[in-house]
Parts: structure tokens; sequence; C-alpha cells
């Protein structure tokens, strides 16, 4: 065997190794020869080659002689091709063997040509579920929610998802309903691919739910239409799914009343059919019985009523709530509402025995008035106890509503009226009705004592309670010993006091008319409280005249 013949040129530096700029467009790189020097085997193979398809290496002669002129061959170029400076490219699958010959010596290379393998799987780099937040519904809408993914090799392809909520309902498509329990939920979507992506979704809740008119006095089966309106958290004001009752007469789906034929007082209830929220109005039907003496025909119309579910006290025509300035109880209160949702919160601190407690709402009609009913809700914590005192000493007297004319105690010698409470030896609290025309001169007969406050008594701690009063100055001017003035209490629609032989009117001759204006409710409670007592007043209304009762 002779060796190749060496010359003085060297090869091109293609044919010694691996072209950089002649890549195949394969993405795996070109091999490189890096097989260790071997001798030539008795077959003449001088060493082998494995590759993958598209893959090229530049193969290094290994004889160290060169000739002038190197010729390269495969057996095989569809499995493996070699071009004159002996790079070899991988085309198929295969074995192919490459030859080098110069002069009497070849050198013979096995070509080995695997399949590449398979390029990796496209991979969810990120997952998310739109819209991400900001959705605020009201119970029973929808949102629909959607999948959102993005891949490793930038392309898109089909999700897996499925979802679940915290709250509410979702379909397997994306689709959530919204419960009737307000909140904020979690949607959840859960891919295929192992990734978790949240979005969350506020649903309103029903704040205010609101019937009008809130009062409404009918004559026996006559009808009123009354209204809902609703407001939301989100402040949207869809009404929501309403149904109507009434303790008496009959109301329709779409709110109209009819007054049964007996005479009292009925509530007609608004409810939320998904919900809690209610709201009431109340309704008097008038009664044509004289109930304790006096007129019972309605002379006047209601000019101001408050419910307090606003959260504030409230004003109408000229009617305003004075208030003291010096003093911040009492206050409109969320804990307690014989309806709606706000009362007035009256607090008496508890004093040592001998002191005494104030908790004071005034308030101005805004006109004078010598005929004139009003009426509220009064609710008696449980824990009232009247503290014990002698009948006749200050700390008896404790006030419940008074009502003037410009001047507290008295001006120019017009007429008071108050109704207060005291304490007797039997342990009950007394109510005291008194009129005057200056300060303390009281007007005999109208300083009664009845049993007022108490478990034997009409108005019961622990609960709400009616209250009613009327007054009619007399006709009379002057002193005279006997007048027709009208002064009635009920207290749970119960007739509790009542006069119609008053002689309560302006004694001063030069001012025109006996009239009222000024009032305030509760007041002082000169007996004091052994602990803290807290009384909630609700709606409360006010009329220019006998309304009926």
């Amino acid at each position: 065997m002779f060796p190749l013949k060496r010359y003085a040129f060297a090869l091109p530096l293609c044919a010694l190794a691996a072209c950089g700029s002649d890549r195949s467009v394969n993405p795996v790189v070109d091999k490189v020869d890096a097989v260790n020097d071997a001798g030539i085997t008795s077959a003449g193979v001088v060493a082998s080659y494995t590759l993958e398809v598209g893959q090229r290496v530049t193969i290094k002669p290994r004889t160290t002689t060169r000739t002038s002129r190197l010729r390269w061959n495969s057996n095989n170029a569809d499995v493996a091709s070699v071009n004159s400076t002996g790079t070899v490219t991988a085309n198929s699958t295969g074995t192919a063997t490459v030859t080098v010959r110069g002069g009497w010596v070849a050198e013979h290379y096995t070509v080995v040509v695997t399949a590449p393998a398979p390029p990796p799987a496209p991979t969810v780099t990120a997952f998310t579920l739109q819209p991400a937040a900001g959705v605020s519904l009201l119970p029973g809408q929808t949102q629909q929610f959607a999948p959102a993914a993005t891949w490793s090799d930038g392309q898109q392809y089909p999700l897996s998802v499925t979802y679940s909520a915290t709250g509410g309902t979702i379909s397997s498509t994306g689709l959530f309903t919204a419960g009737t329990t307000a909140g904020r939920f979690s949607m959840i979507a859960t891919c295929a691919c192992g990734l978790v992506a949240t979005s969350t979704v506020d649903v309103a809740q029903l704040t205010t739910l609101r019937i009008s008119p809130k009062t409404v006095s009918l004559a026996a089966g006559a009808t009123q239409q009354f209204a809902t309106t609703a407001l939301w958290s989100t402040g949207a004001t869809t009404l929501p799914p309403i149904s109507y009752s009434a303790t008496g007469g009959t109301v329709t789906s779409a709110g109209v009343y009819t007054a049964p034929s007996t005479a009292g007082t009925y509530r007609v209830i608004v409810a939320h059919t998904n919900g809690s929220a209610r709201d009431t109005a109340v309704v008097t039907v008038g009664d044509t019985t004289n109930n304790g003496g006096g007129t019972t025909t309605p002379s006047g119309s209601m000019f101001f009523s408050d419910d307090f579910d606003n959260g504030q006290r409230n004003s109408a025509n000229g009617f305003v709530w004075a208030g003291i300035p010096t003093q911040t109880n009492p206050r409109i209160s969320n804990e307690m509402a014989f309806s709606g949702t706000h009362s007035m919160r009256f607090q008496f601190n508890a004093t040592a025995f001998g002191g005494q407690a104030w908790s004071e709402e005034r308030f101005d009609m805004g006109r004078y008035l010598s005929e004139l009913a009003f009426e509220y809700m009064l609710y008696v914590p449980a824990n009232f106890k009247h503290r014990d005192a002698p009948l006749n000493s200050a700390g008896t007297n404790n006030k419940f509503f008074s009502l003037w004319r410009d001047q507290y105690g008295g001006d120019k010698g017009s007429w008071e009226i108050s109704v207060g409470w005291v304490r007797t030896n039997d342990l009950e609290s007394y109510a005291l009705f008194h009129s005057t025309r200056s300060i303390h001169n009281w007007i005999a007969p109208f300083d009664q004592r009845d049993k007022f406050i108490g478990s034997n008594t009409p108005m019961k701690p622990g609960q709400w309670n009616r209250i009613r009063f009327y007054v009619k100055a007399s006709t009379y001017r002057g002193t005279l010993p006997t007048g027709d003035g009208i002064m009635k209490m009920w207290i749970n629609n119960t007739l509790f006091f009542s006069t119609t032989t008053g002689n309560f009117n302006n004694f001063d001759p030069s001012l025109v008319g006996t009239t009222l204006r000024l009032g305030y409710l509760m007041g002082y409670a000169n007996s004091g409280f052994d602990e803290t007592t807290v009384f909630f007043i609700d709606a409360i209304k006010f009329y220019s005249g006998n309304p009926g009762w």
C-alpha cells in the first residue's frame, strides 16, 4: 500500500473543518470532525460518524501525506452525500461509506444517518382568565368569562379548561350567573396544562328597599297605590323581584291596597322575594265611632312624616327638627327600626341616685295650629325601670313630649301641653298630663295620673308601642272655668286618656288665636336611671287636625 504523497500546499480551510457559512436549514447544528486519529483497518475504514438528517460534517483526512488532488465520493449519496471539500451532508436515514482518494491510497469513513429528534411540544407559559377583575353584578345577572394562554412557540392552540366559583354558578363554558348572596366571589379556571387562573366578581347588596307612601289614612274600602324603589351597594336602582302583603285589607302583586271595613291601623309590607330586605307602610283606616268622646270626623291632613331611613333628620312643608346645638344625643341609628332601616335613638345615661338624665329632640312644625295630631312608634327598652322616689318629689317627673307656642315655659301666657311620667309606691310608672298658661301654672283637672309604662300597663317594655296624641284648643277665651278643648292619647290603639272639657287656650288677649308651634320628644328624666336606658322613635307623622282616629 502506497502512502498518499504530501504536497507543499494545504487543502482549503473548508476541507479541514466545518464551514460555519455553509449550514443546513435543519435547526440541528453541524457536527465537528472530532474523531481521534485512528489507524486504517483492514477494510480501509479510518473512522465512523453518526449524523442526524440535515446535519453536516467536514471530514479531515487522517493521512499526514497529502496529494495535490483529493477525490471524494459516497457509495450512497441518497443517505449521505459529500462535496469536493469533504463536507458530508446527511440526507436520509441509513448507512453510507465516504471515500477520499489521493494517488494509490484511499481512506474510507462510515456515515450512519439517523432521524432527527422531534422538536419539543409547545407548552403554556402564561394562563389568565378574562375579565380579570372589575365585574359588578346584581343578583341573577350574568358575565361570560374566557381563558387566555401564551404558548412557548408563539402559536395558539385549543385549551381544555374547567371552571368553578365560590358563589353563584358558572357553566362549563365560563358563563357566570350571580346568586342572591351579596359579596365578592372568585371565578377559578383550571387548565389541562396544570395552570390555574382566577378572577373576581362583586355581587351587589340591596341596601334599601323603600315603599311609598310610608303612611296613609283611608276610609273603609278605599284603595291606595303603593310603589317601591330599590338602591344597591353599587348605586344601581334596578327593582328586584318583590312581593306585597298586608296585615289587614288586601294588596295586589302590583301594590294596589284596598282598606278593610274595620277601622284600625294596618301594615302593607313589601319584601325582596329572593332576599331579606323589607319595608313597611302604615295604613290608618278611619273609625266612625265616638271613642272616648269628641269628634272623630277627619279635620286635617298629614303635613310631615319621617322614617329616618336615609340616615338623617328630614324636613318638609315647613317642618324642621330644631335640635339643641350643644346636644349630640339623640341621633339617627340603624341599630333598630320599626320599619325600614333607621330610627331616632334616645340614650339616657346611668346616674347616681338623685341625678337626672337627658335626651331631647326639638322640632318646629313651621305653622301655628289650634288643632293638631301626631303619632309615632316608640321602642321602650326591656331594662326600663323607673327609679323609686316619693310621689311629690321632683325626681318623679320625667318628660315624654311637650308642645308650646313660641317660648318654652310659657310665652305671654300662651298655653303649653306636656305629658310625662311619675313613679308611685306600687312601682309602676304613671302618666301625668298637664296644661299651663304660664310657667308652672297647672290647670286642673288636666293633671291626671294613670298607669303608663310597666308590665301591667298599655305600654310594654321590650317592644314597639304606638303613640297617638290629639289636641284641640278651647273656643273660649280668658279664664272660663270650663272649656270645650279636647285632649286624647292612645297607646297601642287603645284610648288611654281623654278629656273634652279642657280650658286650654291663649290667656293673653293680644295673641291672635290659640296656637301651638314648637315642641320636643322625650326630654329630661328627672329621676334618672340606674343603668343606661335607650329608647327609639320611628315612623313619626304630624297632622294639621284630627286624622279620624
